[in-house]
């Protein structure tokens, strides 16, 4: 056994503490106050040292045995972020920060390390800074080694291999609304997102500056320009207080060539890009930090913030609720307070990121007042929503326009959360609120009803459910089938759309009517008023659309869109200009009877600047693909247009006369044929541009469902319950066995 030092360790460990960098240039007194602060600790092969979550009070140095680094990663699989061996040390950055431990360390084999407390580091580093710098440089370099190691670039390349990277890099600190690179700077080097989210957009397009895409944390941003060695293509700006690696073009090059791996991960990675660049759907940005904002002090006494934390963690793991009480009880009494430029401000910052690594989400509740918390809380936010009490005046609050000046920084997307009572029947006056305060989207929710909150958490985070409902005549009565079928699978619908009939029965759940009121004002409509038998002569349409406006106002009243409980659109087609219309504002009724407007049949609705709109389904029968600009997550499609309709048993011609048709129906001993009217061939006619790209529409949503609804007739409104039943029968399997493939 070794001779013994005064404090019980081996004397090799004195000799170990000389060699160890940190301890560089100190004298001998100085190293045996350290060892004499030193307790040995043996660990067995398997045996783990300490789990995330476990206090960051020492740190550990290996004097021999291997030890690794664990994180688990969003699948639950273990990935090794570090192999340790004589002479490392763990536990650096805890022990800089205060905070607690952020990953798992197990023993591979047996080890011996010392464990150095907090005190006497802090003791030593007032006497000899040196030691703190080092540890600090050692950090960093550890820091960034661990969030490359993360990223999808450097999967496969070996730890002592991407060590040698990680000598090459710096650790950058980008303050929020700073540009990291303009378009057309020379490109020498290659970023990682370690915290934040950074903006890249081209600035040659319009005075508006549009966005190309997010950049979030462990994403690359600027490997393009390296690879083609061409300029800079976009401007790269900080949404937010972001912290990111700098890796030089040199290093990157040696990078590729060494490793072909990592040249694949790259080429998938500007695959998804590209794709991404030619869909037809907005590119929506992945949230992780929240602001909430209150326009009025009374929206602190609602528990607002707080409710949705707790529908955030059921949503989609854990969220963390931080405001500036919050903050001061977790860091000190006035750190809520602390100055953004400040020295103290990189110890909130690091705390802050810490709560990043270790919380899905990050709900950041802004003090009722501008404030230096409230300042950090926009600055660190993905997405700020301002939250009003909706029985108050429409109004911008005091951040609102702070934020509105320029006065208060904030990439971040800006929605709008109108704040109900429970005993609200229904939302109005939304579009007041929309001029006022200037946002990208809005929300209804009822201050104490949970499921609200749930919706609302999943529109935010990109976990949405959408339903998109196609035309179909009295065939889209199967729609109400599928959503009672939704219901009982204990799908929720969080926005929900359509064309034609489908708009109409999206329209109705929109407001709140459940499966059987809309099986009776459905019937009260097509049945009782009857509106296909309003005919006229047919000049610009076989009918003159009276009793289709009456009937619609029936149904949906004086409701706005935007006054919805939920998220909904409707499709027409502008005749005029042979384009696609999304209706997501104004007179509910109107824009369902735009939609539903068969040319030929249905008069078009005019606008006032004289343009025609009709039947969506011309131009897009079922519009799954709109969903993606308005709502991220799973769209469920439903489809009630049958593949094979309006033969005839006439044989081979190509003339008809009506007359004959109209004698050979009132002659009683006539030869029955079998034609289509005019309204069949003009409703079939509206869906056939969708029918021919059916395969693009599948591909368009998660889950599609075609209904086998041939049996119903396209008019014959009087079959509606045989239509919901034959849309649930189908729908209940097909959707049970999609939830638990999403499940499993």
């Amino acid at each position: 056994m070794d001779p013994l030092t005064s404090s019980g360790l081996p004397k090799e460990t004195l000799t170990f503490l000389a060699s160890f960098d940190v301890f560089r240039d100190l004298d001998e007194t100085t190293l045996r106050s350290v060892e004499q602060a030193c307790e040995p600790v043996q660990l067995d092969a398997g045996e783990v040292l300490y789990r995330p979550g476990d206090p960051g009070d020492c740190l550990h140095l290996i004097i021999r045995g291997h030890l690794q680094v664990l994180t688990t990663r969003t699948n639950g699989h273990e990935q090794v972020l570090a192999d340790l061996a004589g002479g490392d040390c763990l536990g650096e950055m805890t022990l800089l920060t205060g905070q607690s431990r952020s990953s798992t360390v197990r023993a591979v084999q047996p080890s011996e390390l010392l464990k150095w407390p907090k005190a006497a580091f802090d003791r030593l580093s007032d006497r000899y800074p040196a030691v703190k710098t080092r540890l600090q440089q050692l950090a960093s370099r550890r820091q960034s080694s661990r969030y490359l190691a993360l990223m999808e670039l450097f999967r496969g390349v070996d730890r002592p291999v991407l060590e040698e990277f990680i000598k090459e890099t710096n650790w950058i600190r980008l303050p929020g609304g700073e540009t990291l690179f303009r378009e057309g700077d020379a490109a020498d080097c290659l970023y990682a997102v370690v915290h934040g989210r950074l903006q890249a957009f081209i600035q040659s397009t319009s005075a508006e500056r549009p966005i190309v895409r997010h950049i979030g944390r462990g994403t690359c941003v600027g490997e393009t320009s390296l690879l083609t060695d061409e300029p800079r293509s976009a401007t790269v700006r900080a949404a937010r207080d972001s912290e990111l690696v700098r890796l030089p073009k040199a290093a990157f090059t040696r990078l590729l060539e060494r490793y072909p791996q990592a040249g694949m991960e790259l080429a998938r990675t500007l695959a998804r890009r590209l794709r991404q660049s030619t869909s037809a759907s907005a590119v929506v940005q992945s949230v992780t930090t929240i602001a909430v904002v209150p326009g009025h002090k009374a929206v602190t006494r609602t528990r607002f913030a707080e409710s949705l934390a707790q529908a955030l963690t059921k949503c989609d793991g854990t969220a963390l609720h931080l405001n500036s009480r919050l903050i001061d009880r977790h860091l000190g009494e006035g750190a809520a307070r602390t100055p953004l430029n400040s020295l103290g401000n990189s110890r909130i910052v690091n705390w802050l990121n810490d709560q990043e690594d270790r919380h899905r989400y990050i709900l950041y509740e802004c003090d009722p007042e501008v404030s230096t918390w409230t300042q950090r809380c926009l600055r660190q936010a993905d997405l700020v929503l301002i939250v009003h009490p909706a029985e108050f005046a429409p109004a911008p609050g005091e951040i609102e326009a702070g934020m509105r000046a320029g006065e208060l920084s904030s990439g971040g997307r800006r929605e709008l959360v109108l704040l109900h009572q429970e005993s609200t029947r229904q939302p109005t006056g939304t579009m007041q609120w929309l001029q006022a305060c200037r946002v990208e989207a809005h929300h209804h929710v009822r201050a104490d009803r949970g499921a609200d909150y749930e919706r609302l958490a999943r529109l935010i985070t990109g976990r949405a459910t959408s339903l998109v409902l196609s035309g179909g005549g009295a065939r889209g009565f199967a729609h109400i089938g599928v959503i009672r079928a939704m219901h009982e699978c204990g799908l929720p619908i969080d926005l929900v759309g359509g064309t034609s009939m489908g708009a109409i029965i999206a329209g109705q759940y929109a407001m709140g009517l459940d499966p059987a009121q809309t099986v009776a004002v459905n019937r009260k409509g097509f049945v009782g008023i009857a509106p296909h038998r309003d005919k006229t002569i047919p000049i610009i349409a076989l009918i003159t659309g009276r009793k289709l406006t009456r009937m619609l106002k029936m149904m949906f009243g004086q409701t706005q869109i935007e006054d919805l409980w939920l998220k909904f659109f409707c499709v027409s087609a502008n005749l005029t200009r042979a384009q696609t219309m999304v209706h997501q504002q104004g007179p509910l009724w109107l824009w369902t009877r735009a939609s539903v407007a068969v040319p030929g049949a249905i008069p078009p609705v005019v606008l006032q600047n004289g343009d025609l709109l009709v039947d969506g389904g011309i131009l897009n029968n079922l519009p799954a693909d709109v969903v993606g600009t308005l709502a991220q997550g799973s769209v469920i499609a439903v489809d009630v247009c049958a593949r094979t309709d309006l033969s005839t048993n006439v044989g081979a011609r190509s003339s008809f006369s009506g007359w004959k048709l109209l004698w050979g129906r009132l002659n009683p001993f006539a030869k029955r044929v079998s034609v289509p009217n005019i309204f069949n061939v003009l409703t079939r006619a509206t869906m056939l541009n969708t029918l021919s790209k059916i395969d693009t529409v599948k591909l368009q949503a998660d889950l599609y469902i075609h209904v086998p609804t041939d049996e119903i007739g396209l008019f014959d409104w009087k079959s509606i319950d045989r239509a919901v039943e034959i849309g649930y029968r189908f729908a209940i399997e097909q959707l049970e066995q999609w939830k638990k493939e999403q499940t499993a």
